[in-house]
């Protein structure tokens, strides 16, 4: 899934020779904390509200001050997976995206992000089975054929690595919600079963983490 796919193109560009100011009132219309400086699709840059407040002359305009600029950007062939990684890594509210001539193309919005999210791991019902493994273990066609001699089928998967630690979790979903079977034959199979959802259980802390990512998307 690239992230070409989900560009937004309103709102959220100024031009060099736009004042501090006039770049200053386009966030607080538009709720914004940065903005992409462009000019005839060349991309100069992020500049941010913090560092705008800081300029004793609001009256410059921004190429007056290119020290501002920061050269953050994502190219359009990129995997969504990428811009996830930055903007939690920036903590910004969009990413400028790039085509491979280095044009600017638009931007990356965190509404977005979500969108493809939601697309990447798929919109079909179905419950979420979250396993613990340990680094060598996670061997997904092994899970696969566990789950799928159930007569289930995965829909969609994600490992990550559990920080300070030397454990891998593996977040699973499937096409069902009945899967008492599934992870009675994943203990059976001495799989950790960390967390399920949409299965009709009780939510766990894995759920209070996906409130916290979204509370960080302002949503």
């Amino acid at each position: 899934m690239f992230i070409g796919q989900y560009i937004s193109t309103e709102y959220h560009e100024v031009l060099p020779s736009d004042t501090i100011d006039f770049a200053l009132q386009k966030m607080s219309e538009y709720y914004l904390h940065q903005l992409a400086v462009v000019k005839d699709r060349v991309f100069y840059g992020i500049v941010t509200e913090e560092e705008l407040l800081d300029q004793m002359d609001s009256s410059l305009p921004l190429d007056n001050v290119p020290m501002l600029y920061k050269p953050i950007f994502l190219f359009d062939y990129q995997h969504i997976y990428d811009a996830l990684h930055n903007m939690a890594a920036y903590g910004y509210c969009f990413l400028p995206i790039l085509n491979k001539n280095h044009e600017y193309l638009g931007v990356l919005t965190k509404q977005k992000l979500i969108e493809a999210i939601n697309t990447l791991f798929g919109n079909e019902e179905g419950a979420i089975i979250v396993l613990e493994l340990g680094i060598r273990d996670n061997a997904l066609s092994h899970v696969a054929r566990i789950i799928e001699s159930e007569n289930v089928s995965i829909l969609s998967t994600a490992v990550h690595q559990i920080p300070d630690s030397s454990k891998l979790e593996m977040t699973i979903k499937v096409n069902k919600t009945n899967i008492s079977s599934v992870i009675s034959s994943l203990w059976r199979n001495d799989y950790v079963v960390k967390a399920t959802f949409r299965d009709g259980g009780s939510q766990s802390d894995l759920q209070e983490r996906y409130d916290l990512l979204m509370n960080y998307l302002d949503l």
